[in-house]
């Protein structure tokens, strides 16, 4: 009987990508996938350690995955960390470095044969019908909260050949929608020799043909470029969603983060991506109670939200970590006052999101429909946009590309009749 192994994965997009990687060649080496982490014979937690609250989280499922003295490795960002209490991973058998992450299942088992061991890329995701593909690694921002850059290294891409190779392989098995991610995704192309950026490597995928649509992930306001803009314009397969991390509206608060521009400069990428698409959906990252946001300041984060109007906001208190800059600064908020600033945040969220989907409503929008119902029985999928919406409908149309019209809204949850 083949053993079984389990993984789960923790934080961004990138590490659900190598945990595909880490998947897939679990498969090649014979062993069976299990639903359940009691049942698994090696379980491997994929950790983050963006925040304090990433770490317990990470350090929580090695401990549930320790309970019944399986195999477990320890792999992710937080095992990049120097400053980490091996002491935590007491029981776990490896602790492997993010450069290493494929290679899980061979050091596990060296004797195994590695037929497909020069396989680069993914062949699918499970479950899924929309695909992360991992195009950029590492950060060369000096952001003063930022933990990333320091446990992933600096920037790097990958060669457009194998990331072409890959798309074309995923949409020829079925993939309706990819979605490329990274570390910095914005900063694509700018270690390679050749004239390539990320607008030209988005040129390229798109050339691929097939009923299928591309996606952007979280992008940094700095990198959103003239030839990014012309894509955005002209590309039909590329969805009208943009996420940029603005962390925060105050101009002084920027300056502190290091993030090397004002909310001004921020205006002024929204209106150039506007003008390029008028109905393009921005979501954003906020961060509350960075050191030094004092009542006033904060008040100009939700000013400034106002004006941008985002369809989606994931708000998040500042967290210290070691090995940042910030990690020194004294001036800090109480958990009190975050946790008020988030309320604040998630109210206004909700009402711009609301604003953002009315807009839509009574009109036709592509929708790709997962392969999972959800609990109450619709079909469920994302518009070009991003707007979630549930419908009903046969099974049939489960990872297809559709075009219904949203008509009615139902708990929050934008139904469509399909």
């Amino acid at each position: 009987m083949s053993k079984k192994f389990y993984i789960k994965t923790l934080g961004c997009k990138v590490n659900q990508y190598e945990s595909q990687v880490i998947r897939e060649g679990f498969l090649r080496d014979g062993y069976t996938e299990s639903e359940s982490i009691d049942i698994a014979d090696v379980c491997v937690v994929n950790t983050c350690t963006v925040t304090s609250v990433s770490d317990s989280k990470s350090l929580r499922m090695i401990r549930k995955a320790l309970e019944n003295g399986k195999c477990v490795v320890a792999t992710g960002c937080m095992v990049e960390d120097k400053t980490l209490d091996l002491s935590k991973l007491h029981g776990v058998r490896f602790i492997i470095k993010n450069k290493d992450k494929s290679s899980i299942p061979h050091i596990i088992n060296p004797a195994n044969d590695r037929r497909q061991s020069g396989v680069q890329g993914i062949n699918g995701l499970k479950g899924h019908t929309r695909v992360f593909v991992k195009i950029h690694d590492g950060c060369d921002n000096v952001c003063s909260y930022c933990k990333v850059r320091v446990v992933r290294g600096r920037s790097r891409s990958r060669p457009p050949e194998e990331v072409l190779d890959e798309c074309r392989n995923l949409i020829s098995g079925g993939c309706r929608e990819i979605v490329l991610t990274g570390i910095c995704l914005g900063a694509y192309g700018k270690d390679l020799i050749r004239d390539l950026d990320l607008a030209g490597l988005i040129e390229k995928i798109c050339r691929i043909k097939g009923d299928w649509r591309l996606r952007l992930s979280s992008i940094e306001p700095k990198d959103i470029s003239k030839a990014l803009l012309h894509q955005i314009k002209t590309q039909e397969r590329l969805c009208k969603h943009i996420h940029l991390p603005f962390q925060s509206g105050d101009d002084y608060i920027l300056k502190r983060m290091d993030r090397s521009y004002k909310s001004k400069d921020y205006l002024d990428v929204v209106r150039k991506l506007k003008e390029a698409a008028p109905d393009i959906a921005i979501s954003t990252d906020i961060m509350v109670g960075f050191p030094g946001e004092t009542e006033k300041r904060f008040q100009n984060t939700v000013d400034f939200i106002k004006i941008i109007r985002p369809m989606r906001m994931h708000i998040f208190p500042f967290s210290r970590r070691k090995g940042t800059k910030a990690y020194d600064y004294k001036d800090t908020v109480t958990s009190s006052v975050k946790r008020e600033r988030e309320k604040i945040l998630s109210s206004l969220a909700a009402q711009l999101s609301q604003e953002f989907v009315d807009r839509f409503l009574g009109k036709q929008n592509q929708v790709l429909v997962e392969s999972k119902r959800s609990d109450d029985g619709y079909l469920q999928g994302y518009t070009d946009g991003y707007i979630k919406v549930y419908m009903e409908g046969p099974d049939s149309l489960k990872g297809k590309l559709i075009n219904p019209s949203l008509t009615r809204v139902k708990s929050s949850n934008y139904v469509t009749i399909a």
